[in-house]
């Protein structure tokens, strides 16, 4: 699922901050027309960053300070906050999540990305932070008042599609990598509440609101993981280093089954497509 700020191309300012106001819903303060257009006339280098993830990612070095695939932080932070707002209250199954939208990419390479250094950061006037990413471009971002009052960026080191980021539900699993199939269920009703909780006039969220959930998809970091339904190797469809399992109402009726992922799991998410 793809969001984008549907603004008409290179048209006035002002149709662009509407659009984007639009999309945002909100309170959002009409920024100036370099937020929404790729600035490459400024070239000051931001500050190192001092909030790398874990101290295991580099800090952040920074030629531009707007490129084309940057972002709003407070109107992608207000999206964010807006759709964890319609999520089940807890306890629940499934968790909201980003993607970095990747242009060049394949589907395999997109699952196995895993970056050396930063990926996202969130960059001010005074500030820079390194938002953690997690293996295939995940990730959620912080909390920030700071970045609000400075109108701050959402940086990628990375090529990624023109305003626009990628959306993913996770589905929680147990420590053992299990699943009841009754939560699995469960992670799909608590998606469709979503879809019916975002406005018809939210036109960047229509991907979410549209989606066909089939499945879920299980990515793995070995070639020879599997996923096991009571015990049994289940009938999924190879993608890459992940596996697609359709998901079968009849088996969620029938009572209590449990999922079983067998090997180095990264993460699970809902699947659009059909296995």
């Amino acid at each position: 699922m793809q969001l984008a700020v549907p603004t008409i191309a290179r048209r006035c300012a002002w149709t662009a901050l509407l659009s984007l106001a639009v999309l945002t819903g909100a309170d959002a303060a009409l920024q100036d027309t370099h937020e929404l257009e790729p600035d490459a006339g400024q070239a000051a280098q931001a500050p190192a960053a001092s909030d790398a993830a874990g101290g295991a990612q580099a800090p952040v070095r920074i030629n531009a300070r707007k490129n084309p695939g940057d972002l709003s932080y407070k109107s992608f932070f207000g999206i964010q906050t807006l759709l964890q707002s319609f999520l089940p209250p807890e306890p629940r199954v499934i968790d909201f999540s980003y993607r970095l939208s990747f242009m060049q990419l394949s589907g395999a390479e997109r699952d196995a990305y895993n970056p050396d250094t930063w990926a996202v950061a969130i960059v001010g006037d005074s500030f820079d932070q390194v938002v953690p990413v997690g293996r295939g471009g995940y990730f959620v971002l912080p909390e920030s008042r700071q970045a609000v009052d400075e109108n701050a960026t959402v940086m990628f080191n990375a090529q990624t599609r023109w305003r626009s980021l990628d959306v993913a539900f996770k589905l929680r699993v147990s420590p053992q990598q299990t699943l009841s199939y009754a939560d699995f269920a469960r992670g799909i009703a608590g998606f469709k509440a979503v879809q019916n909780q975002v406005p018809w006039y939210r036109f960047g969220l229509r991907a979410v609101r549209t989606a066909r959930i089939h499945g879920l998809r299980a990515c793995f970091r070995t070639s020879d993981a599997r996923i096991e339904i009571d015990g049994v190797p289940a009938a999924t469809k190879v993608d890459g280093a992940c596996q697609v399992l359709g998901f079968d109402p009849a088996r969620a009726r029938a009572g209590a089954s449990t999922i079983a992922f067998i090997g180095q799991l990264d993460n699970v998410t809902l699947d659009e497509s059909e296995s």
